[in-house]
């Protein structure tokens, strides 16, 4: 019966270790606020090459995209890749206007606002949007597991 006690009490302990937070934080990786900014800017450079599958590496393998312009959610890598294909036509330039990061352990959020200057028809216009993305560490990588975008409820008038 000491046995079975000593055991239940070692594996309680165990569990005590393995679930507080002074162990979480070791086990989760060293990253800082402007490490996960920088991954908009990785993103923002694979749209500058014009292949939809070069921004698709940015996304996991069962990331989630809530496109801009778009209506359709897409699941997978191909579906991502054909909302790229058909964005990519704009000649999409991304900058963040605002952005709040918030991280935790493996995963991390960066959301806010971003602008893009596109060509549409010929003539250069600006499209505002919030954003989410949603990273979580995969290997030695952060790939947006979630990405959801969405153009300003109400247009802003430019600055005279």
């Amino acid at each position: 019966m000491r046995k079975i006690t000593l055991f239940i009490f070692g594996l309680f302990a165990l569990l005590l270790l393995v679930c507080s937070p002074a162990y979480a934080a070791t086990n989760c990786p060293t990253v800082t606020k402007a490490e996960i900014a920088a991954l908009f800017e990785q993103w923002d450079q694979s749209l500058q090459t014009g292949k939809p599958s070069e921004v698709a590496k940015n996304y996991a393998d069962e990331a989630i995209l809530v496109p801009t312009v778009s209506n359709k959610v897409r699941h997978t890598q191909p579906e991502i890749e054909d909302y790229f294909q058909r964005f990519l036509k704009l000649k999409p330039d991304g900058r963040i206007e605002e952005q709040n990061i918030q991280i935790y352990c493996d995963v991390a959020i960066n959301s806010g606002i971003y602008a893009f200057a596109v060509v549409k028809d010929g003539q250069p216009s600006e499209v505002k949007a919030r954003y989410t993305f949603v990273y979580h560490k995969v290997g030695d990588r952060w790939l947006i597991v979630d990405h959801h975008s969405s153009e300003m409820p109400e247009k802003t008038a430019k600055a005279a």
